[in-house]
């Protein structure tokens, strides 16, 4: 044990305890029997798949609680690392302060989401050690607040996949019925540039056109419009929302003819860009629309999963390519003006419904404040990766600040891009900006492609990972229950709602 304000000694049953202030954290007398105790009086309603015990000091109540919880994972949040021998015995330590070994301060909220997901952090349960919250209140007290953003985030997303999880698998279902030109893209040898559509793009064009031949272009959907208003053509538009009013960013004309679209099969695109475009399909590696597309033997690349087309962006880049990579346009902070740099597609929409009790000024200004849950959000994503990123990803713009910083991405100039990519852009410009492509898809008739849709469609449908991933909200209603009549009565309704939403997808053809 480290040197500290804590005192070590022996119990009187002969294991350590210890003291802060002359306050015992264990007892002085048998220090294991307390655990067990412990363990024995908290009480869950639910079936967890975590337990976590808030600065369990010497962890004696540890062995006891995985005899009460035999399939939970059991993890501890401490506050200090004067305890840090037994760490082993947990699955998993968080820190409040820190994480490991790392002094740069991640929130432990964001960590304990990154670390477990939604899923888990729905069905864990939270105790505090009741020596560590009486001694250490302020750490307490601040560690519950973490446990509540953490959890707060966790409800939202558990919210939105359940609000929009059907809408994404019959995306998927349109995605594999229209889709005609299938594509997978060679690594490039270029620097990337990710262009996204924050107000910042605007004053990055000019140098875009500039130094075009010099780095491989991915447009996020909702900056292709803005950079084919000024004749710019990207490699790739990338999109990943399902939403309906995502589609907008890709439905207009006149557009750049040879672009390659990499998109989500769980995206929400037009029929007519699936049927006439090259398509780079995307598949997240937990979703459902991999199998439609194995059925028909159309090709794709795995991508990860996002809160933000940005960061989905961005680690598809990390992969795409060995050189640096730089951002555009990703500001992650609301604007006094518009959000996004204009012409946006759905700026375009909204301004038909302004009036005079409901100007332009107001709209704007509401949308300014709405976004800045969001864009917080968002912002931690890339704060909690800067580490893994930072080597290689940069963040442009012509002035080379931004209000908020992202952790550990540095923000340059374009200045700062031309010394650094000098040697790409001395290069021949024809050979840099060619595209490599294969495309050894060959089209399935369309009444085949029927039959075999709703085949898989069927056998798909019967699985417990269709009902985990289309209805998130009942399959973790489920896994919770401790009653097994609640159970099966919450799994007959299921399978209603499976049925019924199994007629809406065949209506689909």
């Amino acid at each position: 044990m480290n040197d500290s304000a804590f005192h070590f000694e022996k119990s009187k049953s002969g294991e350590h305890t210890c003291s802060f202030e002359g306050k015992y954290l264990h007892s002085k007398y048998n220090p294991r029997a307390e655990g067990e105790k412990f363990a024995q009086n908290v009480q869950a309603d639910f079936s967890p798949l975590c337990v976590f015990i808030i600065e369990p000091a010497l962890s004696y109540c540890v062995s006891f609680l995985r005899q009460k919880f035999p399939t939970a994972k059991l993890y501890a949040i401490r506050f200090f690392d004067d305890f840090s021998d037994t760490d082993t015995l947990w699955d998993f330590v968080f820190y409040l302060k820190k994480y490991g070994k790392h002094t740069e301060h991640v929130p432990l909220s964001e960590r304990l989401f990154n670390f477990l997901g939604e899923e888990s952090l729905i069905s864990s349960c939270f105790f505090d050690w009741h020596a560590t919250q009486m001694l250490f209140p302020s750490e307490s007290a601040e560690t519950w607040q973490e446990i509540k953003k953490a959890i707060l985030k966790a409800r939202d997303v558990i919210g939105t996949r359940s609000y929009f999880s059907k809408r994404w698998f019959k995306n998927a279902l349109i995605f594999t019925a229209h889709i005609q030109h299938p594509v997978v893209l060679e690594k490039t040898r270029l620097p990337i540039l990710i262009a996204a559509s924050g107000p910042s793009l605007h004053a990055s064009i000019p140098y875009i056109k500039k130094f075009r031949s010099s780095f491989f272009l991915i447009a996020l959907s909702s900056a292709f419009m803005p950079l084919a208003a000024h004749e710019i053509t990207p490699n790739l538009v990338m999109s990943s929302d399902g939403g309906f009013w995502a589609k907008k960013h890709l439905d207009f004309h006149p557009q750049p003819s040879d672009t390659i679209f990499a998109l989500e099969t769980e995206s929400a695109v037009p029929k007519s860009i699936l049927e006439s475009k090259k398509i780079l399909p995307l598949i997240y590696e937990d979703s459902l629309g991999k199998d439609f597309l194995d059925s028909l033997s159309i090709p794709f690349l795995i991508s990860k999963r996002n809160g933000t087309v940005a960061g989905t962006a961005l680690e598809f880049a990390f992969d795409f390519t060995h050189e640096k990579i730089y951002v555009c346009g990703l500001d992650q902070a609301p604007a006094p003006a518009f959000q996004h740099t204009q012409p946006n597609a759905l700026e375009i929409d909204n301004a038909q419904t302004d009036f005079k009790l409901r100007t332009k000024e107001s709209r704007i200004t509401f949308s300014r404040f709405r976004s800045e849950t969001s864009l917080e959000i968002y912002r931690n994503w890339f704060i909690s990766n800067s580490d893994y990123f930072a080597k290689r990803v940069f963040r442009l713009s012509d002035t080379g600040t931004y209000q908020y910083p992202l952790g550990k991405i540095k923000d340059i100039r374009w200045t700062d891009f031309e010394r650094l990519n000098a040697e790409f852009i001395l290069r021949d410009s024809s050979q840099q900006s060619k595209k490599t492509e294969s495309n050894g898809h060959t089209p399935v008739q369309a009444h085949l492609r029927k039959e075999t849709l709703q085949t898989k469609l069927k056998s798909i449908a019967q699985t417990k990972r269709f009902s985990e991933e289309v209805f998130p909200m009942e399959a973790i209603l489920i896994r919770r229950e401790l009653s097994q009549a609640k159970k099966q009565e919450l799994q007959a309704q299921l399978e209603e709602k499976i049925e019924k939403f199994i007629h809406e997808c065949e209506r689909l053809f």
